[in-house]
């Protein structure tokens, strides 16, 4: 009983690991990794289209040695240096992870739309779900056989079907159950078809219930503003969200003209730094990213969101441009 106990706070204590979310100045753009056969994988957002962290964890049986078994490492950049190091987890046979992007997401553009950086001595086969929400999920298939990529075109959707995801989760198919590491070993879990998410709080951008900009807010947005032109084509949508007090009407309005002052602005500073088609929406209290029942809650709640979405050149390596 004290075991179970145990291994359950231990496994509780790396769900709960800080989230590997990249700060603004330190983002850098399409960029090339190494894979371990020493070829090179091309990640448009370079390093910010990693997962942030892994939200759920269902371990294989038989499961992996406990120093190849913290979920966590499977977030952020790959950084697998030799097969048994301890720098990604193993899953265990038929276990399931739930990986979350919180800085991107990904859509579905020509070629494969997420790469996964499976270490060891050979692939093991795993299938791969995605979700826009964590609630409703799509079966794109199986990864095995040496690919280690995934291909939303997979799914057969509606043509009309342009969700962004945010949420991948893979669960072993049990092919290879022995060793120290049975099931799929994950260093890392990129986007390609990345479609980069800027988060800003309310607080720092207006004052309580207004919706001009303070003057605070501009050094914020100059930040967003310095990264956005490094992407010189894109579609931009600046959304603004609100927490539950005063009426749904209210929030709404309140959202809409909050996200329009954020507009306006990169508007005006984004005119001669590139191609943008910025729109804006209101989701007011309708998408809470925390409990409404707490201040600190509702201070996360009140926000807006820049989801910056790069014409499909950006997807293409430099060389090939």
């Amino acid at each position: 009983m004290f075991k179970n106990l145990l291994f359950y706070s231990c496994l509780l204590g790396f769900l709960t690991t800080k989230a590997q979310v990249i700060p603004i100045e330190k983002i850098k753009f399409q960029q090339f990794y190494t894979l371990k056969d020493k070829s090179h994988v091309f990640i448009p957002l370079g390093n910010v289209a990693f997962a942030d962290t892994i939200i759920s964890f269902k371990e294989g049986n038989p499961k992996a040695l406990p120093q190849y078994s913290n979920p966590q490492n499977a977030a952020g950049e790959p950084d697998y240096k030799k097969y048994l190091d301890t720098s990604y987890v193993s899953v265990g046979c038929k276990g399931q992870l739930v990986a979350q992007f919180k800085d991107n997401g990904f859509i579905d553009i020509e070629g494969p739309d997420l790469y996964f950086f499976e270490i060891g001595p050979s692939v093991e086969a795993f299938t791969v779900e995605i979700s826009s929400d964590n609630k409703n999920w799509i079966m794109i298939g199986e990864v095995s056989g040496g690919k280690s990529s995934a291909d939303i075109a997979n799914a057969n959707l509606p043509a009309n079907k342009k969700d962004i995801y945010y949420y991948v989760r893979l669960t072993d198919l049990g092919s290879f159950c022995r060793g120290p590491t049975p099931g799929a070993d994950i260093d890392a879990i990129a986007t390609v078809g990345g479609v980069l998410k800027l988060n800003v709080s309310a607080h720092l951008l207006f004052d309580t219930d207004k919706a001009i900009l303070k003057t605070s807010a501009i050094n914020e947005l100059e930040r967003f503003i310095a990264l956005i032109s490094e992407i010189p084509k894109a579609k931009i949508l600046v959304s603004g969200h609100t927490d539950s007090d005063a009426s749904y009407d209210y929030n709404m309005k309140l959202g809409d003209k909050r996200a329009r002052a954020v507009k306006k602005y990169l508007s005006e500073q984004l005119k001669d730094k590139g191609t943008y088609l910025i729109n804006t929406k209101s989701f007011g209290e309708t998408m809470p990213i925390a409990s409404n029942k707490t201040t600190k809650g509702k201070q996360q709640n009140r926000r807006v969101e820049i989801l910056v979405l790069p014409d499909k050149s950006f997807y293409i390596p430099p060389a090939k441009k």
